[in-house]
């Protein structure tokens, strides 16, 4: 629930007011998180079907990984990998903290998986049927459930307005911070004591969900009309934003920077995307069209690193049609196998070929648009520059 109007606007900024804390700093930060929507619209518009899924399954992943480690779970690529094939644990440290991992991840994939974007949905179901991680230890029964949380963010993003002029998603950021769940909370101080010696400690409280709101700030940022879906931006509301004891400059320039970060690094996954299926097309070429050997390895360049038994179910092949699929991807440079506690884990990767010739020259980022995608980015860069022109001389 709210402690204010849910559906309260942004205290709008006079960015030319000299007194505003830092207002040049504010208005270059949110002009360049404007930038960065605008190319990652256009990049994500322009992407293939190929591509697309290889972005929407990197997507899906950036987000699971995000709750984690908002969650305060600590651990690396690597370690994540094992821990979705269920060989592994997640992290070594003690969890006894945090909430189970395993829940977080089944709420973020389900929530996910009813997207109204297409991809975003078929791959969220992807990364379901695939992750296997190891059962948790024991819970405490008092644990709050992460899909409350995603509840409680879904209607927040409901009840924000559409705003006059963009600012990116600040009303959302402002209405969170006032919010019972979102708002951060306060160090607690407790004492222990015998009576004769008392000693006290401060406890770390545990920072806001701020996983749950960066999945729907797509949703505030479409109904603005600065993305053409409503896309999750993991990392896009960060606590400090969201903090009661700074003022309001320090909160805005925050929450801009943050929205930039998150949109430049969705941009990127999708160049990322679209140079992965470039390779994998132009490497696979010599197969057989009914090879199935260019969809594993796209799988695996959108999902991450699977086990065989992973890649069986994804695909519905057989043990011995998924070792003849890797070692055919291991000839062509597109995949390294890697033994963790003697399981072998499979990933995409892109090294010199072994056995096939592949056409040499690095893909440019832009070689496998159309000219009807190059045409629609290049209109999304206008409404950006539009924007931009606006707001400076506003």
């Amino acid at each position: 629930m709210l402690l204010s109007n849910p559906r309260m606007r942004a205290t709008m900024i006079d960015l030319h007011d000299p007194h505003v804390f830092s207002a040049g700093e504010i208005r270059i930060a949110r002009d360049r998180a404007l930038a960065a929507l605008g190319r990652l619209d256009g990049t994500v518009a322009g992407l293939g079907g190929d591509a697309l899924a290889i972005f929407a399954k990197r997507l899906v992943t950036g987000c699971v990984i995000d709750a984690l480690r908002v969650e305060r779970h600590a651990f690396t690529e690597g370690r994540f990998a094992a821990w979705c094939a269920g060989i592994g644990t997640l992290s070594d440290e003690a969890t006894n903290r945090q909430r189970s991992p395993s829940q977080v991840m089944r709420a973020v994939l389900g929530e996910l998986a009813t997207h109204s974007w297409a991809p975003l949905a078929e791959a969220a179901q992807a990364f379901h049927d695939v992750a296997k991680p190891l059962a948790d230890g024991p819970r405490s029964p008092d644990e709050a459930d992460p899909v409350d949380d995603l509840w409680e963010a879904h209607e927040l993003a409901a009840s924000i307005a559409p705003s006059e002029e963009p600012n990116l998603a600040l009303a959302y950021a402002e209405a969170a911070r006032e919010h019972v769940v979102f708002a951060p909370r306060e160090t607690q101080l407790r004492m222990f004591g015998d009576g004769a010696y008392r000693k006290t400690y401060q406890l770390t409280s545990a920072g806001p969900p701020t996983w749950a709101l960066g999945l729907y700030v797509g949703t505030v940022l479409k109904a603005d009309g600065l993305l053409r879906q409503a896309l999750p931006l993991p990392g896009a509301i960060v606590a400090h934003a969201l903090r009661q004891d700074i003022e309001g400059g320090e909160r805005y320039l925050a929450h801009y920077t943050a929205i930039g970060r998150a949109a430049e690094a969705l941009a990127k996954a999708a160049d990322e995307a679209r140079g992965a299926d470039t390779v994998v097309r132009e490497r696979c070429a010599s197969l057989r069209s009914s090879s199935r050997a260019p969809s594993l390895a796209r799988h695996l360049a959108g999902l991450g690193a699977l086990r065989s038994d992973q890649i069986e179910r994804v695909l519905g092949l057989s043990r011995a049609g998924v070792h003849g699929m890797i070692a055919s991807l291991r000839r062509l440079g597109l995949v390294s196998s890697t033994k963790v506690s003697g399981v072998k884990l499979h990933a995409f990767v892109v090294n010199t070929p072994t056995g096939e010739h592949v056409r040499s020259g690095r893909p440019t980022p832009l070689a496998s648009l159309s000219t009807a995608a190059l045409d629609e980015f290049d209109g999304a860069m206008k409404a950006v520059d539009a924007i931009l022109t606006k707001s400076q001389t506003d």
